[in-house]
């Protein structure tokens, strides 16, 4: 009966044209803006706007992108005040509310407290309700982004990869996806072809000269990257063009015979993309490696 009865009252108040609710807990929900559109349904994935400061300016959470989240509103007291708002918004509500700091972390966040926030004070949370989206319609949303970025992306690598082998005057071959090349020997064996298993030898850094990897062990204590667990020390093996390994693997093993060595220049979006990896390989690295094909099985 609780869930239902702050959802009537919700109803109520809106139905009023009124600029503000109370949420049953005694939480005084603000309008900023009203929207026409649909309360969420949790089969449905809702996205949302949160910035959320404190009684003393700093910034707790501020996201520019909205947030999907999947709003149950049979859990909403499991989560905390938050989550018990949310599911009475409509889409295009942009509202302002105070939650208890000690209450939001506890509940929502699952954290203590920090030390910086007193636990009696409160946090002003400012929600924009986005958009309902099916789960299809959201990653094909997700999808279309990082399709954008990358398309951004590859010509601030391709430029940066450009500067690079001009300064340094290396003559590279290029493909067509972008990726660098320079044969260094040429192998006598076959050159493989999709699905056939693979062994590579090979060392790995950023365009900085920063090492992050080697198959072989001489090379990794040379560049302090040396790694004991590693041992032993021995050319990786994967089976070509099923996405075990970055694109610009699949691609750049691809052209190599078996006995060839190539070295090559991998922007980031055939590599990591927009991750970060490691210390080393943080977002949008572009990626060096010295490869050898020791071997080509059917």
């Amino acid at each position: 009966m609780r869930k239902i009865g702050y959802i009537v009252i919700a109803v109520l108040f809106a139905a009023c044209g009124t600029s503000s609710f109370e949420t049953e807990s005694g939480v005084t929900v603000t309008y900023l803006k009203k929207g026409n559109g649909d309360q969420p349904v949790d089969s449905l994935v809702s996205m949302f706007i949160i910035k959320s400061t404190t009684e003393d300016g700093k910034v707790v959470m501020d996201n520019a992108d909205p947030i999907p989240l999947k709003i149950d509103p049979t859990n909403a007291q499991d989560q905390g005040e938050l989550f018990q708002i949310l599911p009475l918004l409509k889409t295009g509500d942009s509202v302002s509310f105070d939650l208890a700091a000690s209450e939001f972390f506890q509940k929502t966040f699952r954290a203590p407290l920090p030390d910086s926030i007193a636990p009696e004070s409160k946090i002003n949370f400012q929600v924009k309700y986005v958009d309902q989206l099916t789960e299809e319609g959201y990653f094909d949303m997700v999808a279309k982004k990082a399709e954008e970025a990358a398309s951004k992306q590859i010509v601030i690598d391709n430029q940066i990869i450009d500067d690079y082998l001009i300064e340094n005057g290396i003559d590279a071959a290029k493909t067509e996806s972008g990726l660098r090349f320079v044969m260094t020997e040429e192998g006598t064996g076959s050159k493989p072809t999709p699905g056939q298993q693979v062994s590579v030898n090979y060392t790995g850094w950023v365009l900085n000269g920063d090492y992050f990897d080697s198959s072989n062990k001489e090379v990794a204590m040379e560049n302090g990257i040396y790694n004991e667990r590693r041992e032993p020390y021995v050319p990786y093996s994967f089976p070509l063009g099923q996405g075990e390994v970055i694109k610009g693997w699949d691609e750049g093993i691809a052209l190599l015979n078996e006995g060839g060595k190539a070295r090559l220049y991998i922007p980031s979006t055939l590599g990591y993309g927009s991750s970060n990896r490691s210390a080393v390989i943080k977002a949008n690295s572009i990626l060096v490696f010295d490869v050898e094909l020791v071997e080509v099985k059917d």
